[in-house]
């Protein structure tokens, strides 16, 4: 316990961000019979071989063959042996290293009294022992040796096996077994009953008395000087030092304080002694009791409401042993209110508030202690890690180092200053200092939990994994070992095991409560979630990956990795070649959120970087670069690549994405050019900075859906150049779960359309002026448009409670320069105008907990958008048009039980016109159903509508069973109503007369209903398959109201169609250990169309794909080979129902990536 609470939370969330790969050489111990002393508790001594005098012992002294050591009363030492394995020493020791009988051989530790730990992870230990009345051998690596008082030599071996031997008898012992020997007996075994119990003297007990509660009298206090001023210095190691040896109290306050001395040197069997002793009841001896049960985990009964500062932070400790940590702050503030002079209460009272997040009242209640106790070692590492958290490991290191000097028995200052090495590079120094933490405190999951962590990141998979498997042994509670175990099965591409162990996190995150408040908790449980989803789709599982995605942005809105991961999501359902744009709202705005959201050095910046490849968030300060390159059989060519980086404060990243594919018709071919340049700057551990640059070039023929495939337009180029678009945003923390987010932003996008046969709407009309008929002859069409806009957004998130809030308000102005030139025959016709854009949006969301298994979503918005009503149709006009709109939203998440979750929602939403709408931080799922688009209706059928209105109703509901089944359902309707004018030209009937521009207005009304179902399924150790239905039903309705009924060539601009498509997706995936993968998929597809004229028949058709690849060792690496369309089937679709593209022959694809 003790400084565990607030630092055991930033550990967790160090490790992940500050792993190095290549470690500096470090001293080692000199040969096999050496050790070297790491910590020195009291009094410690040296007998050097020949020698008749013993002297004091020292850190990092070198202990040789036939060198003795001993400890004194109340005192400990810890060694490292040659073979890098951790020796504790209990007080009353005596230690000799024998050379061994064969040189091979490992030393042999001669323990003649007192009490011997060995630990290592470096490798099963071939330990060799001897005492008064047995001898052995033992392979492992942790054991605890005993000779106590009665002459008995009790061995137990919490891991690994040993050969118990002496003249009477020989016993073998294995895991979780203890041998004990009497004077001439043979040695006899038995199950280790409480593993704590036996290595109780390792563990760390907090100081909790107030020595001005003792009530001590003047003679006494003056006996006592030295050890009460080390004591109130905070240095406990000195106080039991300067303890006299040979004092024997004769007062129940100076027996009390006895008693806390020896239990500060972890003495436990002695601070019972004592208090047994008492000639009283004392409630001073009753909180050293609870210190003791909430160190044990065991239960207390406190017999009334507590009246001292002492009492009152020692239940402190025991309330964070019920986890219940605010009733444990509650309990640290009521201490120092007690007693502000009391500088071990304002110590807990920063740690507490560091598990909660508050590093502000953290560090001002530790510069109290501090002041009050400048020797306190668990405020010094306290210090040491707020320093960490503000990236600033120089500093840091030095704070660990003062606590090691104090009291080198302390784990949390290993733990940090290790933590802090391998942030710097010194990843073999790192590890060897968080071996001695977990040496030091045994009993500590957490601690072998980054112990495992770091052996993971170091490479040394097989310590990892043994010491992540011993964690979750010491504790199955801890979701923390889970959590990692996942992560590193994932690396190794033990995708099923990965997802078994962190949904097992998952269930037991609540189980942090020890150390972390409900607000940090969600943090995790969106950070494992997040985890989840990527491993979810390693399994081929894509729906049940980003309802996962999902989950983790509703329980934590702040987190970026959820944003993120959401982002790259939505990513993957964007149409490449621009012409289909729904999913480019929710994919930019969660894209913007999540480098906002993101602290400098997680990996986010990069644009090829996604979220679902976690390697990049385990680096150090360095360079990164990505490459991703995937080859088509039809000639096409994707390529990404990044090169990135992070020093201090700083990061960056420069990303390019290419994109080329010359299509399966005549003109469908593309060509797409993004450069991203990003910088993200810390400026305060509140405050960063984030600017981004994007260029693009995109030129391309008609790459438009169609069903007919010869309908396609066979002269139309379209080329469109953003240079640059720019962004400028900041975030400020004010305090865990509250956000402050700004992003302005400047919009520029050109582009140019050249078609020699564009057809355009022509109305012919009779003298009285009235149209008679509506054809689409070709036209000469030149058109160029320049957007120029400037955004602004500002949004509050606050989590408080029970409630999400996320509020904000958003300003974009703008203008679209717009030329287009028509020319047919001798006429030219040519109009230019330059429209203002301009829209004002304020929204509000509440996400309510109300119980654990309700939680209630409402939301509003307002918009108020001017827009120009017609730039992309030729001819164009100057018109334009308001709408302003206040949008409710509502919404649920039911979790009747484990597991099952029930989610429905309504939402509106106002539309945008060009790409304007995607650069917002408004948010755009709600309840885990898409709320945001930049178009509902597919462009390939409709166009662009601007201003458009969209609503949307959603129900689902999924469910993951034991048996790793998982299942989904959900309906969806959502529509969309729009106007707009349409360009067109007016002429008389015949050859001859005067042509002039002219629009109509036409309004665009789409509705979609859709159903889904998913079953997935994980098989073993290394299989995965799954099936996805997907029925969708399309309705267009378009109108040209002021044309008159009676006129030829009205489905122009008259429709009233639609389409249903039924699609199913079934999935065999197959993924070994040794890196190898494979993949088989087919994808049935089935249309029917209706009120079409002429009538365009459905269509019904099977394709098949099949992938094999190889990931590289720790994923760094991967390469894949497919077919797609495995019986070169082509196909006609109907875009009216949005689809993704398929491959219309038979095609190899190739791709290689890589990520260092």
């Amino acid at each position: 316990l003790g400084v565990r609470i607030g630092l055991i939370g930033l550990g967790g969330l160090l490790l992940p961000a500050s792993f190095a790969q290549t470690p500096p050489s470090v001293p080692v111990t000199p040969n096999r019979n050496t050790a070297r002393i790491v910590s020195v508790e009291g009094q410690v001594q040296l007998l050097p071989f020949g020698a008749n005098r013993w002297t004091t012992a020292h850190t990092n002294e070198i202990v040789r063959a036939h060198d003795r050591l001993r400890t004194g009363w109340k005192s400990r030492a810890a060694l490292r042996l040659s073979n890098q394995s951790l020796l504790r020493v209990n007080q009353l020791s005596t230690l000799e290293i024998q050379p061994p009988p064969v040189e091979t051989q490992p030393a042999v530790l001669d323990l003649r009294s007192g009490a011997m730990f060995l630990f290592s992870r470096d490798q099963p230990v071939e330990a060799q022992f001897q005492t008064p009345q047995a001898s052995g051998a033992i392979r492992g690596t942790e054991f605890n040796v005993e000779v106590n008082d009665r002459n008995q030599t009790v061995v137990t071996l919490l891991e690994g096996a040993v050969a118990l031997n002496n003249a009477q008898g020989t016993v073998a012992l294995t895991s979780g077994e203890q041998g004990v020997v009497e004077p001439g007996k043979a040695p006899t075994k038995s199950a280790v009953i409480n593993a704590i119990n036996v290595i109780q003297w390792c563990l760390d007990y907090p100081g909790v008395l107030d020595p001005d509660e003792l009530s001590l009298s003047r003679d006494r206090r003056q006996a006592l000087a030295p050890s009460l001023t080390a004591y109130r210095a905070g240095d406990l190691l000195q106080a039991a030092a300067a303890y006299p040896n040979d004092r024997a109290p004769t007062d129940d306050a100076e027996r009390v304080y006895r008693a806390a001395v020896f239990l500060a040197v972890g003495q436990v069997d002695e601070t019972e002694a004592t208090l047994r002793s008492l000639t009283h009841p004392s409630p001073l001896a009753d909180a050293l009791r609870e210190v003791i049960a909430a160190v044990k985990y065991q239960t207390w009964n406190r017999a009334a409401i507590p009246g001292t500062a002492t009492e009152w932070l020692a239940e402190s400790y025991y309330e964070q042993s019920r986890a219940q940590l605010a009733e444990a702050l509650k309990a640290a503030r009521a201490a120092v209110q007690k007693s502000p002079e009391f500088g071990f209460a304002w110590e807990r009272v920063a740690e507490l508030e560091f598990g909660f997040g508050h590093t502000a009242a953290a560090l001002s209640a530790l510069e109290k202690s501090l002041a009050l106790a400048p020797r306190n070692a668990q405020a010094l590492t306290l210090k040491g890690f707020i320093l960490s958290a503000r990236n600033r490991p120089t500093a840091a290191l030095s704070y660990f180092d003062q606590a090691i000097a104090v009291d080198g028995g302390l784990g949390n200052a290993w733990l940090g200053r290790g933590l802090c090495r391998i942030h710097r590079g010194d990843t073999k120094g790192g590890l060897r200092d968080l071996q001695t933490a977990v040496a030091l405190e045994p009993n500590r999951a957490l601690l072998r939990s980054y112990l495992g962590k770091a052996f993971s990141q170091a490479r040394d998979l097989p310590r990892a994994t043994r010491e992540l498997r011993r964690a979750r042994e010491l504790d199955p509670n801890d979701p923390t070992a889970w959590l990692y175990l996942a992560l590193l099965d994932q690396e190794e591409n033990r995708v099923n095991d990965a997802v078994k162990a962190l949904e097992k996190s998952q269930e037991q995150n609540e189980n942090r409560r020890l150390f972390r408040s409900r607000l940090l908790l969600d943090q995790d449980r969106a950070v494992r979630s997040v985890n989840l989803a990527s491993m979810y789709q390693d399994a081929g599982m894509d729906d049940v990956s980003v309802r996962e995605a999902s989950r983790a942005v509703d329980t934590d809105y702040a987190n970026y990795s959820a944003h993120l991961f959401l982002a790259n999501s939505y990513e993957a359902l964007l149409d490449p070649k621009e012409i289909n744009l729904r999913y480019e709202t929710p994919y930019f705005s969660e894209f913007l959120l999540a480098n906002l959201l993101a602290p400098v050095g997680a990996g986010t910046l990069s644009q090829n970087i996604s979220q679902q490849e976690y390697s990049s968030l385990f680096e150090s300060d360095g360079f990164h670069l990505s490459s991703d390159s995937e080859y088509f059989g039809n000639g096409g060519w994707h390529q990404t690549a990044g090169q990135s980086g992070t020093f201090g404060n700083s990061s960056y990243s420069m990303d390019l994405d290419f994109h080329s594919d010359p299509g399966f018709r005549p003109n469908n071919d593309f060509l797409d050019t993004i450069f991203y340049a990003k910088i993200k700057q810390q400026l305060t551990p509140q405050d960063s900075v984030f600017v981004e640059s994007i260029y693009r070039d995109f030129a391309s023929g008609d790459v438009a859906q169609y069903y007919n495939q010869g309908a396609a337009d066979t002269t139309m180029r379209a080329h469109e150049i953003q240079q640059p678009i720019l962004f400028a945003g900041y975030h400020h923390e004010w305090a865990p779960g509250s956000h402050t987010l700004f992003l302005a932003g400047r919009l520029n996008d050109t582009l140019d359309i050249r078609d020699t046969a564009a057809t355009i709407p022509f109305f012919t009309r009779n003298a009285a002026g009235t149209v008679t008929g509506v054809s689409t002859p070709a036209y000469d069409l030149a058109y160029n448009r320049i957007i120029d806009a400037y955004s602004t957004d500002l949004q509050q998130i606050e989590q408080v409670q029970n409630h999400t809030l996320v509020a904000g308000a958003r300003y974009q102005t703008g203008n679209a320069d717009t030329l287009s030139q028509t020319a047919r025959g001798p006429g030219t016709w040519t109009e230019s105008f330059a429209p203002e854009l301009d829209r004002l949006s304020f929204y509000a969301y509440d996400h309510w907990q109300v119980v654990s298994m309700v939680e209630l979503i409402g939301g509003v918005s307002y918009d108020r958008l001017q827009y120009p009503r017609d730039v992309d149709t030729s001819p164009i006009t100057n018109q334009t048009a308001t709408k302003d709109q206040v949008s409710p939203k509502a919404g649920f998440i039911l979790t009747p039980w484990q597991n099952g979750h029930l989610r429905g929602a309504y939402t509106r939403s106002l539309g945008g016109v060009f790409f304007d709408n995607s650069v917002r931080l408004e948010p755009v799922q709600l309840a885990g159903f898409t709320q945001a688009f930049r178009s509902l209706a597919p462009e390939s059928s409709v166009g662009l509508v601007p201003g458009t209105r969209f609503e949307s109703w959603n129900l689902a509901f999924d469910q993951t069973l034991p048996t790793g089944t998982y299942l989904g359902i959900e309906g969806d309707v959502a529509d969309s109503y729009g106007d707009r004018l349409a360009g067109a030209f007016n002429g008389p009937a015949g050859l001859f007369g005067p042509v002039t521009p002219t629009a109509t207005e036409q309004t665009v009304a789409y509705r979609e209903r859709a159903l889904i179902v998913t079953v997935n399924q994980l098989v073993g150790h290394e299989w995965s398959l799954g099936a996805r239905y997907q029925l969708t039903d399309a309705e267009l309705n378009t109108a040209a109201p002021s044309l008159p009924a009676s006129a030829g060539g009205l489905s122009v601009f008259d429709q009233a169609t639609s389409a249903t498509l039924q699609q199913a997706v079934l999935f065999l995936g197959y993924t070994h250990p040794c890196g190898v993968f494979t993949q088989f998929d087919s994808v049935w597809s089935a249309q029917s169309n209706r009120h079409y004229s002429p009538n365009i028949p459905g269509d019904d058709f099977w394709q098949f794909n099949v992938f094999v690849g190889y990931r590289f060792p720790r994923r760094q690496a991967e390469l894949r080979l497919g077919m797609l369309n495995l019986a070169n089937r082509d196909y006609q679709l109907n875009p009216l129902t949005l689809y993704e593209e398929l491959p219309r022959k038979r095609m190899l694809t190739a791709s290689l990536k890589f990520n260092f």
